[in-house]
């Protein structure tokens, strides 16, 4: 895994947080 794939997992996990 890329830095910019890990970066990317990361921001829709933080964006699904703050949906939920």
């Amino acid at each position: 895994m890329n830095r910019r794939q890990s970066d990317h997992l990361m921001m829709i996990i933080i964006s699904l947080t703050i949906l939920i």
